[in-house]
């Protein structure tokens, strides 16, 4: 008899998150109940990352604790680190089943889903996620750029864009299903093309003049790969979040140039201000690598004072980890560890810092809050604003903030 409880967890990016809402809409509808991680389960699938070798650690000890406390299931391990290694998972255990990226459609039919069931749900595309106001929806896959830090292009190499028939059809059943944010995400999300009529532009905005009140927001977008009409519609349209996660990882040139970045300093910033030029109050986030190799307090500080500078909303700092297997792994200059902490603990300061200060732009202002569980949720700038009381879960909201919180919470 085959399975029929199954349980899932997701390491890493939105593309992983993503990924695993598409492996559990093919298994239900093969006949699978899905259950929590904690609970007893006949298949145990672990979606898994490899960004840093922290993440392979932590993919490693679940699949242990999985072997050691739940011997009668099959264990199934897909994602990045199983694209990347999947010798070192199968050494675990026999039992240890293993799909990299390229194989991930084919684990449900491997677990007994009828390949008609399978076809179905890349029809249907993913309908429900976690949350319950925001949905993701994956537009594109892979990356050729060969930043020196990453391992990425080496288990995503290839640039895979879907059809803008399926990612419409997606959108309009995610909203039927409720969800008012819909984040569209990929590795390279501007390098989105589909047999050369579709570009991520034209996407983007067929996206937008779907019928409905409801937002559209862009995750992760490298600067040189904005649109100039992108930018111009989120002005203009408020179906499109006024908010860029642009990746900076340097506010240096020595650093960039050694980061295998293709871009200076000089060229994001001008980017940035024909952005803030064109979309006043424009919400503006960064990653940032602390402590790369060679990485000293004057570059260090470059980048902070680019971020004040320019009036960033938040930043995500990640404290540089060797990643065996990238150029970077040989250079010089590798940073004191206690240096690396040091210096992300006062990127972490600075993130408040910028929060606090983006956010109080709005204090005693009406703003359209998107309500998330509890009594918060977040405006269209992605500020987060807390209410006095619970509002339903999934609805537009306003409310007029009077107070704001050190984390830069603002408070109606």
């Amino acid at each position: 008899m085959s399975p029929k409880t199954i349980a899932f967890h997701t390491f890493g990016c939105k593309v992983n998150q993503y990924e695993t809402e598409e492996l559990r809409t093919q298994l239900k509808l093969g006949g699978f109940s899905v259950v929590p991680m904690e609970d007893s389960a006949d298949v145990y699938v672990v979606n898994s990352c490899t960004v840093t070798a922290d993440a392979d650690s932590s993919c490693r000890q679940m699949v242990r604790k999985l072997l050691r406390e739940r011997p009668d299931s099959r264990v199934v391990v897909t994602g990045c680190y199983a694209e990347r290694a999947s010798d070192e998972l199968r050494e675990m255990s026999p039992k240890v089943e293993v799909f990299g990226n390229r194989d991930k459609s084919m684990i449900a039919i491997s677990l007994g889903v009828p390949t008609a069931c399978v076809e179905a749900a890349a029809q249907s595309g993913v309908t429900a996620l976690g949350e319950r106001s925001r949905a993701y929806i994956k537009i594109q896959d892979g990356c050729d750029a060969h930043c020196t830090y990453c391992i990425i292009p080496s288990v995503r190499p290839d640039l895979i864009c879907r059809s803008p028939e399926l990612i419409l059809k997606e959108a309009q059943g995610l909203l039927a299903h409720g969800y008012r944010e819909i984040v569209l995400t990929g590795v390279r999300l501007g390098r989105y093309v589909f047999e050369e009529q579709w570009d991520f532009s034209r996407l983007v905005h067929a996206l937008v003049a779907l019928p409905g009140d409801f937002r559209i927001r862009l995750s992760s977008i490298e600067v040189t790969e904005i649109p100039e009409d992108v930018i111009t519609l989120a002005a203009e349209n408020p179906k499109l979040c006024p908010f860029f996660h642009i990746p900076l990882q340097s506010g240096d040139n020595e650093i960039l140039k050694r980061m295998g970045r293709w871009y200076s300093s000089e060229q994001y910033r001008e980017r940035i201000h024909q952005i803030k030029r064109t979309i006043p109050d424009v919400a503006l986030s960064a990653d940032v690598i602390v402590g790369f190799a060679g990485e000293e307090d004057r570059h260090f500080a470059s980048t902070v004072d680019l971020l004040r500078e320019e009036g960033f909303s938040r930043v995500h700092a990640f404290r540089y980890s060797v990643r065996p297997g990238t150029s970077a792994e040989k250079l010089s200059g590798h940073v004191d560890p206690r240096v690396k902490s040091e210096r992300t603990r006062r990127m972490v300061q600075v993130d408040h810092e910028l929060r606090k200060r983006y956010a109080g732009r709005f204090l005693n202002q009406p703003l359209r809050v998107l309500q998330e569980s509890g009594q918060s949720g977040y405006t269209e700038r992605y500020v987060r604003v807390r209410a006095s009381t619970a509002l339903p879960e999934g609805t537009f909201q306003t409310l007029r903030p009077t107070q704001i919180t050190p984390e830069g919470v603002l408070v109606a």
